[in-house]
């Protein structure tokens, strides 16, 4: 990926930004010329910084391993920061699909309170476990709820552990095709393997995952898939420095297709249906 961002910003070259002349700081009188200009060039230099092109784009929105998707990069430290923000303060909008089935590691049962809330058309709440998935309807929205941490067994993996940060995923199921059901993710917070995690504390697993997904916990299909099941497909932001709303989105990748329509037909025209 990188080698294809960098590919193709070196043919947009540059933006031919140059930093506004500003009259000296008020401050500065009576400072010594030598000084007058010393200051001068740090405010240039920070310019630069601020608003000129970083060397290379700095990835903002990055994702799992083996998750396919929409991503975002800032070019300037200024978009940067301006991005870094709604991230904190989760006013973008990332949306991912994922294809999930019953069953989990035993080491991925929550170690700490984590709750799934079923949130129906009518605003009423109830707490619900994972299996509620299967008999849901496309008005329902559940929210799974439980702080996130490394797994002190294995770094490489999270948990729902008393030690983790706040984390809520919401979720919404788009059809069911037993054994399997197909989601709408929205990660409310960010943290590392949120989604994976969380479906996992569940007692779901995403469908190829290699970390989260015990080996079988799927019938054997001819057409095994060679990573998970995840796809980051929608992401809204207000871009900078215009500030403007922008509604970005990734098609279904052809091996997520391919799987779909061989493995699961009433799950592919659903989608079909929905993407419409």
């Amino acid at each position: 990926m990188w080698d294809a961002v960098l590919a193709y910003l070196e043919k947009q070259g540059g933006d031919d930004w140059q930093p506004p002349l500003l009259p000296d700081d008020p401050e500065w009188a009576g400072a010594p010329p030598a000084i007058r200009d010393m200051l001068r060039n740090k405010r240039l230099e920070r310019l630069w910084k601020e608003d000129g092109l970083l060397p290379r784009p700095c990835l903002v929105h990055r994702l799992d391993k083996d998750t396919s998707g929409i991503v975002a990069l800032a070019r300037t430290e200024r978009s940067r920061r301006h991005l870094i923000k709604q991230f904190h303060d989760h006013t973008i909008g990332k949306r991912y699909l994922a294809v999930i089935a019953r069953g989990a590691y035993e080491w991925a049962q929550p170690r700490t309170i984590f709750t799934i809330t079923r949130r129906s058309a009518d605003g009423q709440e109830t707490p619900v476990d994972g299996k509620y998935f299967y008999s849901a309807t496309n008005t329902d929205e559940f929210i799974l709820d439980g702080p996130l941490q490394r797994d002190p067994d294995e770094r490489r993996r999270c948990i729902v552990g008393p030690d983790g940060q706040a984390a809520s995923t919401a979720v919404k199921v788009l059809a069911v095709e037993e054994p399997f059901v197909f989601l709408e993710v929205q990660p409310i917070t960010g943290r590392t393997h949120q989604i994976r995690a969380h479906l996992a504390a569940a007692g779901m697993s995403i469908v190829g995952d290699q970390m989260y997904a015990p080996p079988d916990h799927i019938p054997a299909t001819n057409l095994p898939l060679a990573r998970q099941f995840l796809h980051a497909y929608s992401l809204a932001l207000r871009r900078y420095p215009q500030n403007d709303t922008c509604h970005f989105r990734a098609a279904l990748p052809q091996d997520l297709c391919d799987w779909l329509k061989h493995s699961c037909p009433s799950l592919w025209k659903a989608w079909l249906t929905l993407n419409v």
